[in-house]
C-alpha cells in the first residue's frame, strides 16, 4: 500500500524444511541438547504465528499460511529451540520484502547467542509473500468455479446443501420483505426448531452457552403447529427422550454458578438449573468447563448448535441430518419479532413470562418497560455440511464427556448422506484448540479457521460489506493507546485496508457494521465501559486509515462516504391498552428515564457478515479476541454461497441479496427504496447515513416521538474529516437516560484478556 503507511498486507507462506544438527555450545543450552528434539517458530512483531513438530533429526517439511496486516517496519524472526534452549534465530525486516524480494529461499546460518551468523549452524526455508490485493475477487472466483473453499479448517467445503437463513427468532404474518421469500412466508426459527425436534427419530444434539429448559419456543396464536403452543422446551425434550430418541445436552459449565448465590452465577446462563432439571430423566445434560490452563472461569464454550435427524426429502422413509448454527440461544429474552416492542408485548404472550432487562438494574415485569429488544442471526443446514456440525458434537462430547452415550450415526441404516441436488456450497469453520474436541485438524492444537474466514472473506470482497456483530474489536497493534493489550485479530484493520486501496484505486466501496449501542450490561460496569473502550479505538483506527487515504488521494470526500457504523433502536409512543406497572421505579434513574422517554436500545447479538451479496458468514463468533483466538471462547459458523444448476454464481437475486434485503427491510422499512440503489454506491450510503441521523434525532430528543418501526440509528460517534473520532456534543457524550460515557473508559481492575 502506498502513502503514509505501507503494510506487509496479504499471506505469508513459510515452509520450514530442515537444519543442521550443529548446537552452539553454551552455559544456557540444556545438557545433550543436540540429542534433543527441536522445532522452529515463526514470530511477526513478537507473536507467535507458526510453530513446527518437534524433531530429532532437524528435518520438517512444514509449511504453515501466515495472515499478515501489519505495517512494512515490523519484523519477521524465525528460531530454532528445543525444549529448553534458544539455539539460533533470524530476522528479516518486513519492509525488505515488500520492497527487494517477496520470495526469500535458501540455506541460511543462525544466529547464535553472541550475536553473530554460525555457518555451522544453518536453517533452509522459504518465504513467498502473496498481496491480499492479488486475491480473486468474489465474483471472479465464483464464476470460474475454483473456489474450493478455505484450506487449514477441519472440515472441507461440501456441496448440494440447502441453508435456511433467519433473522430473529420469530416473524409475524404481516412482516413481508420484498423478494426474500417468494412464496411469502415468514421465517420463523424457533418453531421450526420445535418441527425438527418434535419429528427427530434417532438422536437430538443439543450445545449451548445458555439454556432455559422452561423455555417456550411457540407462542403466535397464528402458528401452524398450534399444539405446540405454550409447551415447555424441557418437557418436549423429555417426551421424546421417553419415545427412545437420545436427547444430548451439552452446556458451558459456568463455574461462578455456586449455591451460594441460588445457582444464578455471574452470566446467569442456567447451567446448574439445567442440570436439576433433567436429573432422573432420560435427557442426559451435561456441563463441560472451558479447560484452559490460566484462566478457566474466564473463557466459555460458546458454540450454539441443535442437529437432529429429519425425514429425507428425497425418500420420506429414509432420514438425513438437519443442524442449526447461529448467535440464538435457547435462553431468556431472546424471543422477539421484528418489531422489536420494549413496552407494548409486555401484556402479551410473547413477553409476558420472558420478560427480559439485563441493561438496567432492579428492572422486572413489575416494574414496567423497557424490555430488552434482541435482534439475532441464525442459519439451518442440511447436506453433508449438518453432518460436519455433528462431528463437532460428537468431537466436543467425546472430550468432556462419555462417548459412549453418543449414537454412532453410522450405525443407522436409513440416515443417508446422499442428498437430492441441491445449490448451496458450505464449509464449517470453528474456533476451538485440543482441549475442547478430540481429533483435531492435521494434529493442530489451535484451529482458529473462523478468522481466517473473515479475513479471506474481506479480500476478496469487490463492492461492499454488510456486518451485524455484538462486538467489533480488534487490530490494537494500530490503536493509539493499549497496543499490548493481546488484541490482534485482523478483522478490523483488513476492512480499513480494502477501504483504503478502493479509495486509491478511485473505485467506489462501502461498509455497513450494525453493533449494539452498548454490550449487555449495565451502561456503567466496569465491563461494558472496558468493552466500549476497545470499541472505540478500533473505530478510531479504522477511520484514521481510510482519513489519511482520503487526503492522499487528493480527491473530495468524507469516512463516512464509505464506513458507517450503526446500532439499532426503538422508541414508543404509549398505547392505551398497554400494562400498567404497579410498581415504577425509582426517580431519577436510569430506569425511570427510559420509562418517561419511552427509549431502549435493540440488543444486536448477531454474528454475520455478508460480501458483495455473494458469501456469507454466520455463526456464533463475535469479532473480538475472545471469538477468534482460538484458545478463548470455543465458537462455529459456516461460510457459505450460491452457485445455479449450470455451475455459475449466482451474481444477483440469490438468498443472500434477499436475506440482505430482509435485514435492511426490517431495520429501516424501505428495502424497495434502498433496492434501487447499489450497496456500494454513494447514493445508498447516503441513504442509509440519512435514515441513521434522522432517527437517532428522533431516539435521543427530548420529546417522545414514535419511530414506527424503523429501528436503524447512527452510532453515537462524530466522524471527523481527517478520520478522528469524537464524542457528540449533546448530552455530553453519554448515551440517553444515563450519566455514561459512549466512548467508555479504560478499567484499572480488569484484564484485557476478559473484555477483548
Amino acid at each position: 500500500m502506498e502513502g503514509k503507511h505501507s503494510f506487509l498486507h496479504g499471506t505469508l507462506e513459510a515452509t520450514i524444511f530442515h537444519a543442521t544438527l550443529y548446537t552452539p555450545p553454551s552455559p544456557f543450552n540444556c545438557i545433550f541438547a543436540s540429542g534433543k528434539p527441536a522445532h522452529v517458530t515463526i514470530e511477526l512483531d513478537d507473536k507467535k504465528e507458526a510453530q513446527t513438530r518437534n524433531e530429532l533429526d532437524r528435518v520438517w517439511n512444514e509449511t504453515f499460511h501466515i495472515l499478515c496486516a501489519h505495517p512494512s517496519d515490523s519484523t519477521i524472526t524465525i528460531t530454532m529451540k528445543t525444549s529448553c534452549s534458544i539455539l539460533g534465530k533470524i530476522t528479516i525486516q518486513a519492509h525488505r520484502i515488500l520492497n527487494e524480494a517477496s520470495l526469500i529461499t535458501g540455506f541460511f546460518p543462525l544466529l547464535t547467542e553472541n550475536g553473530r551468523p554460525n555457518p555451522e549452524l544453518k536453517l533452509r526455508f522459504m518465504l513467498w509473500f502473496k498481496p491480499a490485493a492479488f486475491e480473486l475477487s468474489w465474483r471472479k472466483i465464483l464464476s470460474n468455479g475454483d473456489f474450493q473453499g478455505m484450506r487449514g479448517a477441519s472440515f472441507p467445503q461440501r456441496s448440494n446443501c440447502h441453508v435456511t437463513l433467519y433473522q430473529d427468532a420469530h416473524h409475524l404474518s404481516t412482516f413481508q420483505p420484498p423478494c426474500f421469500d417468494p412464496r411469502g412466508a415468514p421465517r420463523r426459527l424457533w418453531e421450526d426448531v420445535y418441527k425438527a425436534i418434535e419429528g427427530a427419530k434417532h438422536f437430538i444434539y443439543i450445545a449451548g452457552w445458555s439454556f432455559n429448559p422452561k423455555l417456550v419456543l411457540v407462542r403466535d396464536s397464528q402458528t401452524d403447529i398450534p399444539h405446540a403452543k405454550g409447551v415447555k422446551l424441557g418437557e418436549l425434550l423429555k417426551q421424546k427422550a421417553e419415545e427412545g430418541v437420545a436427547v444430548r445436552i451439552m452446556l458451558w459449565d459456568d463455574e461462578t454458578s455456586l449455591p451460594l448465590i441460588k445457582n444464578e452465577g455471574l452470566m446467569r446462563t442456567h447451567d446448574e438449573d439445567s442440570l436439576a432439571y433433567f436429573t432422573n430423566t432420560k435427557v442426559v445434560c451435561k456441563l463441560s468447563r472451558r479447560l484452559h490452563p490460566k484462566a478457566p472461569p474466564l473463557f466459555s464454550h460458546h458454540q450454539k448448535t441443535i442437529t437432529v435427524d429429519t425425514r429425507s426429502h428425497i425418500n420420506p422413509s429414509n432420514r438425513e441430518i438437519m443442524s442449526f448454527v447461529g448467535g440464538l440461544d435457547l435462553y431468556d429474552g431472546r424471543y422477539d419479532t421484528e418489531k422489536h416492542s420494549i413496552f407494548r408485548t409486555l401484556n402479551t404472550e410473547s413477553h409476558c413470562h420472558d420478560f427480559y432487562q439485563t441493561s438496567i438494574a432492579g428492572a422486572s415485569l413489575h416494574r414496567g418497560g423497557p424490555r430488552e429488544p434482541w435482534h439475532d442471526a441464525h442459519a439451518c443446514i442440511t447436506g453433508e455440511a449438518a453432518w460436519d456440525v455433528l462431528t463437532n458434537f460428537e468431537q466436543r462430547w467425546s472430550k468432556q464427556c462419555d462417548p459412549s452415550l453418543l449414537v454412532p450415526a453410522t450405525t443407522l441404516s436409513n440416515l443417508s448422506k446422499i442428498s437430492s441436488e441441491r445449490n448451496w456450497k458450505v464449509q464449517v469453520f470453528r474456533s476451538i484448540d485440543h482441549l475442547s474436541a478430540t481429533q483435531m485438524f492435521r494434529n493442530l492444537t489451535v484451529e482458529q479457521s473462523i478468522h481466517e474466514a473473515y479475513v479471506e472473506a474481506i479480500r476478496r470482497a469487490e463492492r461492499f460489506i454488510y456486518i451485524e456483530n455484538q462486538y467489533f474489536i480488534g487490530g490494537c497493534r494500530l490503536w493509539e493507546k493499549d497496543r499490548h493489550c493481546g488484541c490482534r485479530n485482523l478483522i478490523p484493520i483488513e476492512i480499513a485496508l480494502k477501504v483504503a486501496s478502493k479509495i486509491r484505486a478511485k473505485e467506489r466501496f462501502a461498509v455497513y457494521i450494525v453493533i449494539p449501542m452498548w454490550p449487555e450490561g449495565g451502561p456503567e460496569s466496569e465491563v461494558v465501559q472496558d468493552i466500549l473502550h476497545w470499541t472505540r479505538e478500533t473505530m478510531s483506527m479504522m477511520y484514521k486509515l481510510i482519513g489519511e487515504a482520503i487526503q492522499e488521494s487528493g480527491e473530495p470526500g468524507h469516512p463516512r462516504d464509505y464506513l458507517n457504523f450503526f446500532c439499532l433502536a426503538n422508541r414508543e409512543e404509549k398505547g392505551n391498552e398497554e400494562f400498567h406497572p404497579p410498581h415504577p421505579p425509582h426517580p431519577s434513574t436510569q430506569y425511570w428515564s427510559a420509562q418517561k422517554h419511552r427509549r431502549f436500545m435493540v440488543y444486536v447479538h448477531s454474528k454475520l457478515m455478508i460480501v458483495d451479496d455473494l458469501y456469507i458468514l454466520i455463526g456464533s463468533a463475535n469479532v473480538n479476541q475472545r471469538s477468534m483466538d482460538g484458545q478463548r471462547d470455543t465458537e462455529i459458523a459456516i461460510g457459505c454461497y450460491q452457485t445455479s444448476k449450470n455451475g455459475e454464481d449466482k451474481m444477483s437475486g440469490g438468498d443472500i441479496h434477499a436475506y440482505r434485503m430482509s435485514l435492511w427491510f426490517e431495520h429501516t422499512g424501505r428495502a424497495e427504496e434502498l433496492f434501487r440503489s447499489e450497496p456500494q454506491s454513494l447514493e445508498c450510503v447516503q441513504k442509509m447515513r440519512c435514515i441513521g441521523d434522522q432517527m437517532w434525532r428522533i431516539y435521543s430528543g427530548e420529546e417522545v416521538v414514535d419511530m414506527e418501526g424503523v429501528h436503524l440509528v447512527t452510532y453515537p460517534a462524530h466522524v471527523a474529516q481527517d478520520g478522528s473520532v469524537e464524542d457528540l456534543v449533546d448530552n455530553d457524550g453519554n448515551f440517553p437516560d444515563t450519566k455514561t460515557p459512549v466512548k467508555g473508559r479504560r478499567s484499572i481492575l480488569l484484564p484485557p484478556v476478559f473484555t477483548t
